[in-house]
Protein backbone atom coordinates (compact mmCIF):
# COMPACT_ATOMS: atom_id res chain seq x y z
CA UNK A 1 0.00 0.00 0.00
CA UNK A 2 1.52 3.91 -0.75
CA UNK A 3 1.75 6.19 1.50
CA UNK A 4 -1.64 8.43 2.57
CA UNK A 5 -1.42 11.65 3.59
CA UNK A 6 -1.88 11.98 7.52
CA UNK A 7 -4.70 14.31 7.23
CA UNK A 8 -6.12 11.32 5.36
CA UNK A 9 -5.61 8.94 8.49
CA UNK A 10 -6.34 11.53 11.05
CA UNK A 11 -10.25 11.95 9.71
CA UNK A 12 -10.79 8.05 9.37
CA UNK A 13 -12.61 7.37 12.62
CA UNK A 14 -10.64 3.55 12.65
CA UNK A 15 -13.40 1.80 14.11
CA UNK A 16 -11.70 -1.75 13.35
CA UNK A 17 -7.84 -0.86 12.90
CA UNK A 18 -5.69 -2.27 10.89
CA UNK A 19 -3.13 -5.08 11.72
CA UNK A 20 0.43 -2.68 11.46
CA UNK A 21 0.73 0.77 10.77
CA UNK A 22 4.08 2.58 9.58
CA UNK A 23 3.94 6.01 10.48
CA UNK A 24 7.38 7.92 8.78
CA UNK A 25 8.59 11.48 7.75
CA UNK A 26 10.39 14.08 9.06
CA UNK A 27 7.26 15.67 11.15
CA UNK A 28 7.74 14.13 14.58
CA UNK A 29 4.88 16.16 15.83
CA UNK A 30 2.15 14.18 13.25
CA UNK A 31 4.14 10.79 14.18
CA UNK A 32 3.19 11.34 17.71
CA UNK A 33 -0.21 12.35 16.77
CA UNK A 34 -1.04 9.16 14.81
CA UNK A 35 0.55 6.79 17.40
CA UNK A 36 -2.08 8.68 20.02
CA UNK A 37 -4.90 7.64 17.95
CA UNK A 38 -3.65 4.12 17.81
CA UNK A 39 -2.97 4.03 21.50
CA UNK A 40 -7.12 5.80 21.94
CA UNK A 41 -8.50 3.16 19.80
CA UNK A 42 -6.62 0.44 21.17
CA UNK A 43 -6.72 1.13 24.71
CA UNK A 44 -3.94 -1.46 25.65
CA UNK A 45 -2.94 -0.06 28.34
CA UNK A 46 0.68 -1.22 30.24
CA UNK A 47 0.08 -4.88 30.24
CA UNK A 48 -1.04 -5.18 26.40
CA UNK A 49 1.44 -2.67 25.83
CA UNK A 50 5.71 -3.52 24.10
CA UNK A 51 8.17 -1.05 22.72
CA UNK A 52 11.18 -2.15 20.89
CA UNK A 53 13.77 -0.35 19.51
CA UNK A 54 14.58 -1.06 15.59
CA UNK A 55 18.36 -1.72 16.36
CA UNK A 56 18.44 -3.81 19.34
CA UNK A 57 15.21 -6.28 18.50
CA UNK A 58 14.85 -9.75 17.74
CA UNK A 59 11.89 -10.33 15.28
CA UNK A 60 11.40 -13.95 17.08
CA UNK A 61 10.81 -11.66 20.24
CA UNK A 62 8.57 -9.30 18.18
CA UNK A 63 6.60 -12.24 16.64
CA UNK A 64 6.08 -13.62 19.97
CA UNK A 65 4.96 -10.54 21.64
CA UNK A 66 2.62 -9.97 18.70
CA UNK A 67 1.03 -13.80 18.91
CA UNK A 68 0.81 -13.31 22.61
CA UNK A 69 -2.98 -13.07 23.71
CA UNK A 70 -4.02 -9.57 25.89
CA UNK A 71 -4.61 -9.83 29.30
CA UNK A 72 -7.80 -8.51 30.36
CA UNK A 73 -8.27 -6.57 27.12
CA UNK A 74 -9.22 -7.36 23.33
CA UNK A 75 -6.07 -6.23 21.67
CA UNK A 76 -2.02 -5.83 22.29
CA UNK A 77 -0.15 -3.14 20.90
CA UNK A 78 3.19 -3.81 19.97
CA UNK A 79 5.40 -0.31 19.08
CA UNK A 80 8.53 -0.52 16.88
CA UNK A 81 10.85 2.84 17.19
CA UNK A 82 13.48 3.80 14.90
CA UNK A 83 12.17 1.01 12.31
CA UNK A 84 15.13 1.97 9.84
CA UNK A 85 17.70 0.28 12.00
CA UNK A 86 15.60 -3.22 11.64
CA UNK A 87 17.96 -5.77 9.84
CA UNK A 88 17.53 -7.12 6.97
CA UNK A 89 16.74 -10.88 8.38
CA UNK A 90 14.10 -9.68 11.39
CA UNK A 91 12.62 -7.39 8.36
CA UNK A 92 12.19 -10.30 6.37
CA UNK A 93 10.57 -12.36 9.58
CA UNK A 94 8.62 -9.60 10.18
CA UNK A 95 6.94 -8.71 6.69
CA UNK A 96 5.54 -12.39 6.97
CA UNK A 97 4.22 -11.58 9.90
CA UNK A 98 1.71 -8.90 8.54
CA UNK A 99 0.98 -11.29 6.02
CA UNK A 100 -0.58 -13.65 8.24
CA UNK A 101 -1.42 -11.43 11.32
CA UNK A 102 -3.29 -12.17 14.80
CA UNK A 103 -6.32 -10.93 15.10
CA UNK A 104 -5.50 -9.65 18.77
CA UNK A 105 -2.59 -7.53 17.95
CA UNK A 106 -1.56 -4.27 16.68
CA UNK A 107 1.95 -3.75 15.10
CA UNK A 108 3.01 0.04 14.67
CA UNK A 109 6.46 1.24 12.98
CA UNK A 110 7.51 4.70 13.96
CA UNK A 111 10.21 6.26 11.75
CA UNK A 112 11.14 10.17 12.20
CA UNK A 113 13.15 11.02 9.55
CA UNK A 114 16.53 13.48 9.84
CA UNK A 115 15.61 14.24 6.68
CA UNK A 116 17.21 15.33 3.56
CA UNK A 117 18.23 12.61 0.77
CA UNK A 118 18.96 9.80 3.23
CA UNK A 119 15.68 11.07 4.65
CA UNK A 120 13.82 10.61 1.70
CA UNK A 121 15.80 7.48 0.94
CA UNK A 122 14.54 5.01 3.75
CA UNK A 123 11.40 6.38 4.28
CA UNK A 124 10.75 4.59 0.71
CA UNK A 125 12.59 1.59 1.67
CA UNK A 126 10.24 1.12 5.01
CA UNK A 127 7.39 1.81 2.37
CA UNK A 128 8.53 -1.04 -0.13
CA UNK A 129 9.86 -3.23 2.84
CA UNK A 130 6.49 -2.90 5.06
CA UNK A 131 3.59 -1.64 2.98
CA UNK A 132 3.48 -4.45 0.29
CA UNK A 133 0.97 -5.94 2.65
CA UNK A 134 -2.59 -4.41 2.22
CA UNK A 135 -2.78 -5.36 6.14
CA UNK A 136 -0.20 -2.38 6.60
CA UNK A 137 -1.22 1.17 6.57
CA UNK A 138 1.68 3.65 5.65
CA UNK A 139 0.76 6.94 6.99
CA UNK A 140 3.03 9.67 5.87
CA UNK A 141 4.31 11.99 8.16
CA UNK A 142 6.67 14.41 5.99
CA UNK A 143 6.62 18.38 6.85
CA UNK A 144 3.76 20.55 5.62
CA UNK A 145 3.47 23.09 3.31
CA UNK A 146 2.11 26.32 3.77
CA UNK A 147 -1.01 25.69 2.88
CA UNK A 148 -1.69 22.40 5.06
CA UNK A 149 0.39 24.11 8.02
CA UNK A 150 -2.85 27.05 7.89
CA UNK A 151 -5.08 24.10 7.65
CA UNK A 152 -3.60 23.17 11.10
CA UNK A 153 -3.75 25.99 12.28
CA UNK A 154 -7.23 27.40 11.53
CA UNK A 155 -8.63 23.69 12.81
CA UNK A 156 -6.56 23.87 16.32
CA UNK A 157 -8.12 26.90 16.81
CA UNK A 158 -11.81 26.09 15.65
CA UNK A 159 -11.45 22.67 17.89
CA UNK A 160 -11.05 25.28 21.14
CA UNK A 161 -13.43 27.35 19.95
CA UNK A 162 -11.49 30.31 18.25
CA UNK A 163 -11.91 32.47 15.24
CA UNK A 164 -9.01 33.42 13.46
CA UNK A 165 -8.22 35.72 10.58
CA UNK A 166 -5.89 35.13 7.67
CA UNK A 167 -3.26 37.68 8.86
CA UNK A 168 -3.62 35.76 12.42
CA UNK A 169 -2.29 32.46 10.73
CA UNK A 170 0.47 34.09 7.96
CA UNK A 171 1.85 36.15 11.84
CA UNK A 172 1.85 32.42 13.24
CA UNK A 173 3.74 31.22 10.35
CA UNK A 174 5.96 33.81 10.05
CA UNK A 175 7.02 33.65 13.75
CA UNK A 176 7.09 29.79 13.56
CA UNK A 177 7.24 28.75 10.17
CA UNK A 178 6.32 25.18 9.38
CA UNK A 179 6.77 23.57 12.78
CA UNK A 180 3.73 21.80 14.17
CA UNK A 181 5.03 21.64 17.77
CA UNK A 182 5.95 25.15 18.39
CA UNK A 183 2.24 26.18 16.15
CA UNK A 184 0.49 23.86 18.62
CA UNK A 185 1.84 25.31 21.48
CA UNK A 186 1.21 28.81 20.09
CA UNK A 187 -2.66 27.65 19.87
CA UNK A 188 -2.32 26.32 22.98
CA UNK A 189 -1.25 29.76 24.50
CA UNK A 190 -3.52 31.84 22.37
CA UNK A 191 -6.47 30.24 23.51
CA UNK A 192 -5.69 30.30 27.30
CA UNK A 193 -4.99 34.29 26.76
CA UNK A 194 -7.71 34.84 24.74
CA UNK A 195 -10.20 33.27 27.48
CA UNK A 196 -13.91 33.66 26.63
CA UNK A 197 -13.05 35.88 23.73
CA UNK A 198 -14.08 33.86 20.64
CA UNK A 199 -11.50 35.84 17.93
CA UNK A 200 -7.95 35.82 18.55
CA UNK A 201 -6.35 39.15 17.33
CA UNK A 202 -2.58 40.31 15.62
CA UNK A 203 -2.24 41.81 19.10
CA UNK A 204 -2.73 38.60 20.91
CA UNK A 205 0.02 36.74 18.77
CA UNK A 206 2.10 39.72 19.18
CA UNK A 207 2.15 39.90 22.92
CA UNK A 208 2.37 36.42 23.53
CA UNK A 209 5.58 36.25 21.02
CA UNK A 210 7.07 38.86 22.85
CA UNK A 211 6.68 37.30 26.14
CA UNK A 212 8.02 34.07 24.07
CA UNK A 213 11.39 35.72 22.81
CA UNK A 214 12.11 36.89 26.13
CA UNK A 215 11.50 32.87 27.87
CA UNK A 216 14.10 32.85 29.53
CA UNK A 217 13.89 36.11 32.00
CA UNK A 218 9.97 35.43 32.51
CA UNK A 219 10.74 32.27 32.98
CA UNK A 220 13.05 32.47 36.44
CA UNK A 221 10.08 34.71 37.61
CA UNK A 222 8.05 32.04 36.88
CA UNK A 223 9.88 29.19 38.50
CA UNK A 224 11.01 31.75 42.12
CA UNK A 225 7.10 32.29 42.13
CA UNK A 226 6.53 28.83 41.69
CA UNK A 227 9.42 28.02 44.23
CA UNK A 228 11.05 25.88 42.04
CA UNK A 229 14.51 25.87 43.29
CA UNK A 230 16.02 23.03 41.23
CA UNK A 231 14.63 24.92 37.66
CA UNK A 232 15.44 28.30 38.89
CA UNK A 233 19.09 27.44 39.46
CA UNK A 234 18.45 25.78 35.88
CA UNK A 235 17.30 28.75 34.11
CA UNK A 236 19.86 31.44 35.91
CA UNK A 237 22.90 29.41 34.52
CA UNK A 238 21.11 29.51 31.14
CA UNK A 239 21.23 32.88 31.18
CA UNK A 240 24.54 33.62 32.24
CA UNK A 241 25.95 31.05 29.74
CA UNK A 242 23.84 32.85 26.85
CA UNK A 243 25.69 36.63 28.20
CA UNK A 244 22.57 37.77 29.98
CA UNK A 245 23.97 40.83 32.12
CA UNK A 246 23.68 39.60 35.85
CA UNK A 247 22.26 43.43 36.84
CA UNK A 248 19.19 42.48 34.30
CA UNK A 249 18.89 39.02 36.02
CA UNK A 250 18.81 40.46 39.02
CA UNK A 251 16.28 43.28 38.01
CA UNK A 252 14.30 40.40 37.19
CA UNK A 253 14.84 38.79 40.97
CA UNK A 254 14.13 42.17 42.70
CA UNK A 255 10.58 42.40 40.63
CA UNK A 256 9.40 39.44 40.87
CA UNK A 257 10.27 39.30 44.91
CA UNK A 258 8.32 43.21 45.07
CA UNK A 259 5.29 41.43 43.20
CA UNK A 260 5.47 38.83 45.69
CA UNK A 261 5.46 40.60 48.25
CA UNK A 262 2.65 43.02 47.46
CA UNK A 263 0.22 40.29 46.52
CA UNK A 264 0.62 38.70 50.06
CA UNK A 265 0.53 42.29 51.96
CA UNK A 266 -2.93 42.54 50.24
CA UNK A 267 -4.15 39.49 51.48
CA UNK A 268 -2.90 39.33 54.89
CA UNK A 269 -3.82 42.97 55.19
CA UNK A 270 -7.73 43.07 53.40
CA UNK A 271 -7.94 39.31 52.01
CA UNK A 272 -7.38 40.30 48.83
CA UNK A 273 -9.05 38.42 45.79
CA UNK A 274 -7.63 37.04 42.83
CA UNK A 275 -9.30 39.78 40.76
CA UNK A 276 -7.74 42.54 42.84
CA UNK A 277 -4.38 41.03 43.19
CA UNK A 278 -4.46 40.81 39.09
CA UNK A 279 -6.03 44.60 38.86
CA UNK A 280 -3.45 46.35 41.42
CA UNK A 281 -0.19 44.39 39.91
CA UNK A 282 -1.90 44.94 36.15
CA UNK A 283 -1.35 41.43 35.14
CA UNK A 284 -3.43 40.02 32.67
CA UNK A 285 -5.57 37.21 33.99
CA UNK A 286 -3.74 34.56 31.45
CA UNK A 287 -0.49 35.23 33.98
CA UNK A 288 -2.20 36.51 37.04
CA UNK A 289 -4.07 32.68 37.14
CA UNK A 290 -0.85 30.87 37.80
CA UNK A 291 0.89 33.84 39.65
CA UNK A 292 -1.93 33.98 42.46
CA UNK A 293 -1.94 29.92 42.71
CA UNK A 294 1.39 30.08 43.71
CA UNK A 295 1.14 32.77 46.12
CA UNK A 296 0.43 30.10 49.18
CA UNK A 297 3.45 28.61 48.81
CA UNK A 298 5.24 31.69 49.96
CA UNK A 299 5.80 33.19 53.12
CA UNK A 300 5.70 36.39 53.93
CA UNK A 301 8.07 37.38 56.58
CA UNK A 302 10.80 34.87 54.69
CA UNK A 303 10.06 37.52 51.45
CA UNK A 304 10.71 40.35 53.09
CA UNK A 305 14.13 38.43 54.19
CA UNK A 306 14.75 37.50 50.67
CA UNK A 307 14.28 40.91 49.69
CA UNK A 308 16.87 42.47 52.07
CA UNK A 309 19.36 39.46 50.76
CA UNK A 310 18.43 40.59 47.36
CA UNK A 311 19.22 43.86 47.53
CA UNK A 312 22.77 43.18 49.25
CA UNK A 313 23.10 41.36 46.73
CA UNK A 314 22.56 44.22 43.79
CA UNK A 315 24.83 46.52 46.02
CA UNK A 316 27.79 43.68 45.65
CA UNK A 317 27.32 42.85 42.39
CA UNK A 318 27.20 46.70 41.41
CA UNK A 319 29.95 47.46 43.11
CA UNK A 320 32.37 44.20 42.53
CA UNK A 321 32.59 42.88 45.58
CA UNK A 322 30.72 39.72 45.49
CA UNK A 323 30.96 37.46 42.36
CA UNK A 324 27.43 37.55 40.59
CA UNK A 325 27.26 34.21 39.91
CA UNK A 326 27.49 33.28 43.39
CA UNK A 327 25.22 36.17 44.51
CA UNK A 328 22.38 35.69 42.38
CA UNK A 329 22.58 31.71 43.31
CA UNK A 330 22.82 32.30 47.18
CA UNK A 331 19.78 34.93 46.65
CA UNK A 332 17.72 32.24 44.32
CA UNK A 333 18.79 29.46 47.18
CA UNK A 334 16.88 32.30 50.19
CA UNK A 335 13.50 32.94 47.98
CA UNK A 336 13.16 29.62 46.57
CA UNK A 337 14.09 26.96 49.57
Amino acid sequence: MAFIKFQDFNSDKLNTPHAAYLFAGEESFLIDLSLKKIEKIIDAGDLNREIFYGGELSADDVVNALQTLPFLGEKRLIIIKEAHKIKAADAEVITEYIDNPSDTSCLVFLYAANYKKEGVAKRKELVSKYSSSKLCVAVDCRKQYENETRDFIKTGFADRGKNVSYDVVSRMIEENGTDLLNISNEIEKLSLFAGGKKSITLEDVEYISGHTKEANVYSLAAEIEAKNLKKALFVLEKLLVDGEEPVVILSTIVSCVRRLLEAKSMIEERGASSSEISSALRMHPYFAKTFVSNLHKHDFKRLKDSMKTVLKADAAIKTGASDAASALEKALILICR
